[in-house]
C-alpha cells in the first residue's frame, strides 16, 4: 500500500510538472467594448512576433448591421497596421468561412477570428450587454500568460459604418480597440485613448467622433512594453517604476498612475498600481515627466518629475496623503451633456465644455491644464443641475494652433485646496490641412 500511495504521488507529480512544462493550464478572459469598471491588470502577450488572424465572410458580405457603402476591408487594414507599425509585431489577416466565437472553456479552436455573423454562438456572447456593448473579445491563453487564440466578436445587435454615419459605432475605432485586446492590452484609465474603457457612438456630442482610430501614446507605450518597437525605432523604451505607500504604511493598492510629458503635458503612459502598490510606467520615449496619482475616492497629487533616457528604468516611490478632493469631477462633455469618454477637439479652435461631478459649481471650482497651450477663458456661466447630486458648469477653452496631438488631462482645484482629475480627457487632433 505503502508502495501503491508513493507511486501515485510520483505520477500525479509528474503530471503536473509536465503541463507546467508546457504551458498547458489553460484559461480564458472577455474583454467587452464599451466597458464599465476598473482597467483589468492581466498580463498576456503573443509567444511569437507574427499573429494571424481569420477574417469572417460575415463582413466581406452584405451585413445588416454595417452599413451598404462601408469600407471594411479599408478599416480592418488600417487597424491592424495601426498596431503593427506602432510595435514590434505583425499581423496578418486571411477570409474564413468561419462565422462563430469558440465556445467559453479552457482552449479555443486554435483560429482567431474577427466576425459580425448572426450565429446563435455570437448571439449568445452578448446576452448581458446586446445594448451597451460594441463589440467582445474573448481571449484563450496558458498559464504562463501566453495568448493561443483570440476572437472579436462585432455586436450582432448593433449598428456601424466607416464615415461617420449618425447613431452607428466606427468600424475602424471599434476594430482598432479590440486588435488591442487580441495583442493582450487591457483597458487604459486614459479617457481619449483607443483603449480606454469607452468611447461614444458618431453624434453623441453632436460630432463624429474619430479619434479612436490614432493611438495615442499612452497605447503605444502599452503595446511597446509588450512587444516592444519596430524594426529601425531607436526611441523606445524606457520605464518609470516604483511603489506607492499610504501614510499609515499600507500599499497604494488600485492607484492609477500616469505620466506626463512635462512641457507639453500630453499624457504619454498610465497603469494601474498592483496589490503591493508597486507600478510600471514601461513603452516610454526618453524625456522629462511629471508622474502623477489617483485613486478612485478622489484623492489625487504629484509623484515629482524624472528625466528619462532610452532603455533606462527610473525609480520612483512615494508616500502620500490621502485627501479627497473637495469637489470631484467625473464627466466631460459638450452642448450641455455629460459623457464618462474622450472629448475630441481640434487644434487652433476654441470650445465651451462641460465638466460635471459633485459640489462642482463656478464659485468654489477652477479649471486648469497642465498645458501651456490650452488657456481657460472665465465666464459668468450658470451650474447645471444633472440629478443624482452631479452638476456642472461650463468654461471656454482656447486650444493653440502649435499644440501637439495627444490626450490631455482636465484639472479641477478646488477652494480647499485639493485637485480632482479626468485623465487624458481631451483628445486634440491636429488642424486641418
Amino acid at each position: 500500500n505503502l508502495i501503491m500511495k508513493r507511486l501515485r504521488i510520483f505520477i500525479a507529480t509528474m503530471c503536473f510538472l509536465a503541463c507546467l512544462a508546457a504551458g498547458a493550464l489553460g484559461n480564458v478572459t472577455t474583454f467587452a467594448a464599451p466597458a464599465a469598471g476598473k482597467p483589468e491588470t492581466q498580463r498576456l502577450r503573443w509567444k511569437g512576433k507574427t499573429v494571424k488572424i481569420a477574417l469572417s465572410t460575415s463582413l466581406t458580405r452584405f451585413s445588416s448591421n454595417i452599413k451598404s457603402d462601408s469600407d471594411v476591408l479599408g478599416a480592418v487594414r488600417r487597424s491592424l497596421e495601426a498596431w503593427a507599425n506602432a510595435s514590434g509585431i505583425d499581423l496578418e489577416f486571411e477570409a474564413s468561412e468561419r462565422q462563430s466565437v469558440s465556445p467559453d472553456g479552457r482552449a479555443g479552436d486554435g483560429i482567431s477570428l474577427i466576425t459580425i455573423a448572426q450565429t446563435s454562438e455570437n448571439v449568445q456572447f452578448f446576452a448581458k450587454d446586446a445594448d451597451s456593448a460594441s463589440a467582445k473579445t474573448r481571449i484563450f491563453y496558458t498559464g504562463r500568460g501566453i495568448i493561443t487564440e483570440a476572437d472579436i466578436v462585432l455586436n450582432p445587435f448593433q449598428q456601424f459604418s466607416t464615415d461617420g454615419t449618425f447613431g452607428t459605432f466606427d468600424l475602424e475605432s471599434t476594430l482598432t480597440h479590440e486588435i488591442g485586446h487580441l495583442l493582450g492590452l487591457s483597458h487604459l484609465g486614459v479617457l481619449g485613448a483607443t483603449m480606454s474603457e469607452s468611447f461614444a457612438k458618431n453624434g453623441s456630442m453632436g460630432i463624429a467622433d474619430l479619434s479612436p482610430r490614432t493611438l495615442s501614446e499612452s497605447d503605444i507605450a502599452k503595446i511597446r512594453e509588450l512587444y516592444g518597437s519596430p524594426d529601425g525605432v531607436e526611441v523606445c523604451c524606457g520605464a518609470i517604476a516604483g511603489k506607492v505607500t499610504t501614510e499609515n504604511g499600507r500599499p497604494g493598492k488600485g492607484f492609477q498612475i500616469w505620466a506626463e510629458e512635462s512641457h507639453t503635458g500630453r499624457v504619454m503612459a498610465e497603469t494601474e498600481s498592483g496589490a503591493d502598490g508597486g507600478y510600471r510606467l514601461g513603452g516610454l520615449p526618453s524625456g522629462d515627466y511629471s508622474v502623477y496619482w489617483k485613486t478612485s475616492h478622489g484623492s489625487m497629487g504629484e509623484f515629482g518629475s524624472v528625466q528619462l533616457e532610452i532603455g533606462e528604468v527610473k525609480a520612483l516611490s512615494e508616500k502620500v496623503a490621502l485627501r479627497p478632493a473637495d469637489a470631484n469631477v467625473q464627466f466631460l462633455g459638450q452642448n450641455g451633456q455629460l459623457a464618462d469618454h474622450g472629448i475630441q477637439l481640434i487644434a487652433g479652435r476654441s470650445a465651451t465644455l462641460n465638466i460635471g461631478g459633485h459640489n462642482l459649481d463656478h464659485g468654489r471650482v477652477q479649471i486648469a491644464f497642465s498645458s501651456p497651450h490650452i488657456k481657460v477663458v472665465q465666464l459668468p456661466l450658470m451650474t447645471q443641475e444633472f440629478g443624482g447630486g452631479v452638476t456642472a458648469v461650463n468654461f471656454l477653452i482656447v486650444v493653440d494652433p502649435a499644440i501637439e496631438a495627444g490626450n490631455y488631462s482636465v484639472f479641477v482645484n478646488g477652494k480647499d485646496g485639493t485637485v480632482s482629475c479626468l485623465v487624458g480627457a481631451l483628445s486634440i487632433e491636429p488642424t486641418p490641412e
